[in-house]
């Protein structure tokens, strides 16, 4: 059984990062992603907001994470999901039925897209319900569709579909977004409609495809049928925490995983960065707090009794 120094669960920014300063600190590092690297910046139709690099596609930035982990000596196991971790071993099975040894873990597993959980979503998925516009949006040309949200990845989404498709409007459930003001300003020079302080009470369809929405005021309680042939569906995330769970690491009340400023776990020698962790669900967060765990991993394996200062 193959023994790295440091393996992180994910392959998306925080894992790369972990790839990066694990590989330049002289770790022995591994980095297991299920899919493909990338996690949420991969599909990003846009990132504006990394310091110091020009407004760039998702899949471009991803590209340049995984050249410069690789470069430093990291490993990237892509297609390949961790089924169970033994903490007090650090040994980790995978999807391929091979198995490693870490002397540090860093779960890097992130979030998913949350769901509306009304009728229909499940049904019409993939058939006129979908989670990402960099994925789904060219299905959409010319056609009238909704995004439900008022974050910034539902503006994100908004100003990626809205040169692509013949009619867009937002449902939000209050009466103005909670986007950056750098992405409002964008949204209300475009051609964007909205259905303030409303829900989607149910997708409708013809059994094959979505044929449009019934949406509540949640202030008057007025009910009415929309006619849309897409949803893109962007009201926030749930963590990737089964693996967590079954391997006994603490979580918040709201499931994410529970570090001090180490970025460590419960469990010692096992620390978490990234979504998975809660909090800002940003580019910057991720990277941020995946070197500060590396950091700490380097400083763990090293011993001594200035790691616990």
């Amino acid at each position: 059984m193959k023994e790295y120094d440091i393996v992180a669960i994910g392959g998306g920014p925080a894992g790369l990062t972990i790839g990066l300063y694990g590989g330049r600190m002289g770790l022995s590092t591994l980095i297991l992603e299920k899919q493909l690297a990338g996690g949420a910046m991969a599909i990003s139709p846009l990132i504006e907001n990394y310091p110091g690099v020009e407004p760039v596609k998702g899949t471009t930035l991803t590209e340049r994470f995984k050249e410069h982990a690789l470069r430093f000596g990291a490993e990237l196991k892509e297609l390949t999901e961790v089924v169970s971790i033994d903490p007090k071993e650090k040994i980790i099975k995978t999807s391929t039925g091979e198995s490693y040894k870490a002397k540090t873990i860093v779960f890097t597993t992130g979030s998913r897209h949350r769901k509306l959980g009304i009728p229909g979503e499940d049904k019409y998925t993939g058939r006129g319900v979908s989670w990402c516009a960099t994925c789904d949006g060219a299905f959409f040309r010319g056609k009238k569709v909704v995004v439900v949200g008022g974050s910034n990845s539902a503006a994100i989404e908004s100003l990626h579909l809205v040169d692509i498709v013949g009619e867009l409007n937002i449902v939000h459930r209050r009466n103005s977004m909670r986007a950056e003001q750098a992405y409002i300003d964008q949204i209300n020079s475009k051609d964007i409609g909205f259905y303030w302080d409303s829900v989607i009470k149910e997708i409708v369809g013809d059994g094959n495809r979505v044929t449009g929405i019934k949406i509540v005021n949640v202030k008057t309680e007025e009910e009415q049928e929309v006619p849309v042939d897409g949803v893109f569906i962007s009201i926030g995330y749930d963590p990737n925490n089964e693996l967590a769970t079954a391997a006994g690491i603490e979580l918040t009340q709201s499931g994410y995983i529970r570090v001090d400023r180490k970025m460590q776990t419960n469990v010692n020698g096992i620390y978490a960065a990234g979504d998975i962790t809660g909090g800002q669900k940003q580019l910057t967060t991720s990277t941020g707090q995946a070197t500060e765990a590396t950091m700490n991993a380097f400083l763990y394996i090293r011993g001594g009794s200035w790691y616990r200062e």
